[in-house]
C-alpha cells in the first residue's frame, strides 16, 4: 500500500507541474494488500486479485497533503467500471478512497440513472449515497417488451452498484405504468425483482381506480404481486 501511495503521490507531482488544462486522475478503489501467508496461498491456488481503477477527469484538481485530500472542481468525470458519475465538485480522501460530490450529482450505470444534490461515495465498497431531491429512472420492459419504465423519488438512496441492491428513505414516491406507490422506506432486492416497503404504504392501481394501504408490504415488480401486512385497508370503487 506505501509502494502505490508513492507511486500515486509521485504521478501527483509530475501531474501538478503540467500546464494541461484538463486533469486526470486514477485512484486503485482496491488496493492489495501482500500477507506472507495469502500470498503464498494464491500462488499454490493460482490465482491474483486485481485492482479495481477509477479514472477522474476535471478542469481543475487541487491536492492538500496535509489532509491527504484531492479536490476537482469543473465538468468532474468519474468512471468506475460500467458506473459513470458527472458533477460540478468532487473531493476525495486519497487514502480511504471517500469522495463528497456535489452541484449537478449524476450516476448512470447501464438501466439505471440517478441524479440528487449530493453524493457520498465509497469507491472500495461500489456504495453511493444520494441526499436531497433524488430521483431514480430505471428502464424496464413488461411481458409484453414494452417500456414499463420506474421512477423513484426520495431524500437520501444508497445503491450498491455491483448488486444494483438500493434502500430510500424520507418520503419515498414509486412510480410504474400502473402504480403509484408511497412509503417511508424501500428495500430493492435486483435479484429477486421484488420492493420491501416500510411505514405509512400505500398502494394505488392506477387503471382500476383501487388502492391498499398497511404497515408493511413486498411488490414483486415482475409477477405485479401485491402482499400487505399490518393495518390493511383497501378501497375500490363500485361501477
Amino acid at each position: 500500500m506505501r509502494k502505490l501511495k508513492k507511486i500515486f503521490l509521485l504521478f501527483l507531482v509530475i501531474f501538478l507541474i503540467s500546464t494541461s488544462t484538463i486533469a486526470t486522475i486514477f485512484l486503485f478503489a482496491q488496493e492489495q494488500v501482500e500477507q506472507p501467508e495469502l500470498a503464498e496461498e494464491e500462488s499454490v491456488q493460482g490465482e491474483e486479485q486485481e485492482e479495481s481503477v477509477v479514472e477522474l477527469t476535471a478542469d481543475q484538481v487541487n491536492y492538500d497533503k496535509e489532509n491527504d485530500l484531492m479536490v476537482f472542481v469543473g465538468n468532474v468525470v468519474i468512471i468506475q467500471e460500467n458506473t459513470t458519475l458527472t458533477a460540478n465538485q468532487a473531493s476525495f480522501n486519497v487514502d480511504t478512497k471517500i469522495g463528497q460530490i456535489s452541484e449537478n450529482v449524476k450516476l448512470v450505470q447501464e438501466d439505471i440513472t440517478i441524479t440528487g444534490e449530493k453524493l457520498e461515495a465509497f469507491l472500495n465498497d461500489k456504495r453511493y449515497i444520494f441526499e436531497n431531491q433524488v430521483e431514480l429512472i430505471q428502464e424496464r420492459e413488461d411481458n409484453q417488451e414494452e417500456p414499463d419504465n420506474m421512477k423513484w423519488q426520495c431524500q437520501r438512496l444508497e445503491i450498491f452498484t455491483d448488486t444494483k441492491n438500493m434502500t430510500a428513505t424520507g418520503e419515498v414516491v414509486i412510480t410504474k405504468k400502473d402504480y403509484i406507490i408511497t412509503a417511508q422506506e424501500a428495500i430493492y432486492n435486483d435479484a429477486e425483482d421484488k420492493i420491501s416497503l416500510t411505514g405509512k404504504v400505500k398502494i394505488e392501481e392506477i387503471a382500476n381506480n383501487r388502492q391498499i394501504s398497511g404497515d408493511k408490504a413486498v411488490f414483486y415488480i415482475g409477477e405485479d404481486k401485491l402482499e400487505v401486512t399490518g393495518n390493511v385497508k383497501s378501497s375500490i370503487v363500485l361501477d
